[in-house]
């Protein structure tokens, strides 16, 4: 379902939301970078990444997927 690169809204404690990109698929969870550090990683850099249960996952754009507005 989820794979490293795709882009997710998760909404976290108290409602906050946020767009990030997977690193890393677990079993119960996603490990999410920025944009930023999703690059910087791709290049070879240790990414700074924050696990999300998959329960707070509230949409998932693909990688090439237009976004309609």
């Amino acid at each position: 379902m989820y794979k490293q690169g795709d882009v997710v809204l998760v909404e976290g404690y108290g409602g906050r939301r946020a767009t990030l990109r997977i690193w890393k698929v677990l079993p119960r969870s996603l490990q999410l970078c920025t944009e930023e550090h999703y690059q910087a990683a791709m290049l070879g850099e240790v990414p700074h990444v924050v696990g999300f249960p998959l329960a707070d996952v509230r949409a998932v754009s693909y990688p090439g997927e237009r976004e309609t507005k």
